[in-house]
C-alpha cells in the first residue's frame, strides 16, 4: 500500500479531526488515520464551553448531535462541605466523546478527507516528504500532524513526572439530573458530574492512584456526591486511564505539529479540554497552509504554530494549573475561597480565565 497526500493526520479524535476538515476546507489532500475503531468511549468530562461551539458548528455544518445536546448554565462545587453556585454565560453543552468523536470522523469524511480506522502508525520518517510505516505498506505525505495522544509511540520520550494520577469515567441513570456541572472534591482528587440528557449523567474523575482507582470508589470520597450517587445505576461499563500528569507543552517534534493531548496533557479541571483539542487542531492546520501553499518553509509553519498555541492556548492552562492549586490550601482557606466563587462576577472571572479565546 502506497499513496502520498499534502497532509497526514495521525489520530482521529477531535484535536485530528478538527486539524483535519480545516485542512480540507482549505484546498489541501488530507489523510486522516485513527489506530482504533469508532464510537468508543474516553474518559473525559464530556464538557464543552460556549467558546467552541461555533467552531463545532464549522466542523460538522449542520447535525442534529450540535443541536440537541443539553446546555449546561450554571457550576456548583462542593468542598470540605462548603458549596459554590453560579452561570455559564453563555451555556456550554455536554456531549459523550461515544458520540462527538464519531460526529467528527464522518465530517471529516464527509469534507473529503480520506478517513482510515484501524490503521495504527508504526513509526514516521523524514525524507523529502514523511513516509509513515503502516504496517502493510508506507503512506506519504508532504506534512504531518501528530494527534496520536499522550502515551503515542510517536510521541517523544518524556521522562515520568513524580506526581502522577489516574482518570476513571462511568456514565449513570440519575432520576435527579439537573441542568449543572458540579465539581466534587476530596483529599486527592476531585470527580465532575454533568448532564447528558434523558436522566443520564457523565461522572469523570482526576485521582491519586493511593486514594482510589475506580469510579464507584470514587463515588464514596465526598459526602455530598456518595448521598447523591445512592440513587444512580450504571449504564455502561467504566473505563479509565493512567498514568496523567502535567508537563510544558510540547508543540512540535521530528517536524511534525502536535495537538490535543500529544501536545500537552489537557487539564479536566477547567472543563475546556475538548475544547483546546479543537482549537489546536485547527491551529496547525492554518499554520502548515502558507507551507503546503508553497508560500513558506515547513520550520516557519511550526514557528508559527507554536507561536498560536502559546498566545492562545496557554494561557488557559497555565490559569486552570493556577486555580487547582488552590485545593490545596488549608482548609480554612479553601472554605474563604469557595465562598468568594459564589460573588458572581468572581465566579465569571475563575471560569472565563480557563477558556480559550476565539482565535481569528
Amino acid at each position: 500500500m502506497t499513496a502520498s497526500f499534502d497532509l497526514a493526520v495521525i489520530g482521529g479524535g477531535p484535536a485530528g479531526s478538527s486539524a483535519a476538515i480545516t485542512a480540507r476546507k482549505l484546498g489541501f489532500d488530507v489523510l486522516l488515520l485513527e489506530a482504533g475503531p469508532f464510537p468508543r468511549h474516553k474518559v473525559c468530562g464530556e464538557f464543552v464551553s460556549a467558546e467552541a461551539l461555533d467552531l463545532l458548528g464549522n466542523l460538522f455544518g449542520s447535525t442534529s448531535l450540535l443541536q440537541h445536546s443539553p446546555r449546561i448554565s450554571r457550576v456548583r462545587i462542593f468542598v470540605d462541605h462548603s458549596r459554590a453556585e453560579f452561570p455559564i454565560i453563555p451555556s456550554a453543552a455536554s456531549f459523550t466523546r461515544f458520540d462527538l468523536d464519531l460526529a467528527l470522523w464522518q465530517a471529516a469524511s464527509n469534507a473529503g478527507c480520506s478517513a482510515r480506522s484501524g490503521v495504527r502508525v508504526k513509526s514516521v520518517r523524514r525524507e523529502e516528504r514523511f513516509v509513515m510505516d503502516v504496517g502493510d505498506g508506507e503512506l506519504t505525505a508532504r506534512a504531518v500532524i501528530n494527534a496520536s495522544g499522550r502515551w503515542s509511540n510517536l510521541s517523544p520520550e518524556r521522562a515520568v513526572a513524580a506526581e502522577q494520577w489516574i482518570g476513571v469515567k462511568g456514565h449513570f441513570h440519575d432520576p435527579d439530573a439537573s441542568d449543572s456541572c458540579d465539581l466534587y472534591f476530596f483529599p486527592g482528587g476531585y470527580c465532575g458530574v454533568q448532564p447528558l440528557g434523558k436522566k443520564l449523567v457523565n461522572a469523570a474523575a482526576m485521582i491519586k492512584p493511593h486514594i482510589a482507582r475506580t469510579i464507584s470508589d470514587v463515588l464514596s470520597m465526598n459526602p455530598e456526591l456518595r448521598e447523591r450517587s445512592r440513587r444512580w445505576s450504571a449504564a455502561m461499563p467504566p473505563v479509565s486511564t493512567a498514568p496523567l500528569f502535567f508537563r510544558a507543552p510540547k508543540t512540535s517534534h521530528n517536524g511534525m505539529l502536535m495537538v490535543g493531548d500529544a501536545a500537552a496533557f489537557l487539564d479536566p479541571f477547567a472543563g475546556d479540554g475538548i475544547s483546546i483539542a479543537l482549537h489546536s487542531g485547527r491551529l496547525a492546520a492554518l499554520a502548515l497552509g502558507p507551507h503546503l501553499h508553497g508560500d513558506c518553509s515547513l520550520q516557519a509553519s511550526i514557528e508559527a504554530y507554536d507561536r498560536g498555541y502559546r498566545e492562545l492556548i496557554q494561557p488557559a492552562l497555565k490559569n486552570a494549573r493556577r486555580l487547582r492549586a488552590l485545593t490545596r490550601l488549608p482548609r480554612i482557606l479553601r472554605s474563604t475561597v469557595v465562598s468568594l466563587l459564589n460573588v458572581p462576577a468572581i465566579g465569571h472571572a475563575a471560569v472565563s480565565s480557563t477558556r480559550v479565546r476565539k482565535a481569528s
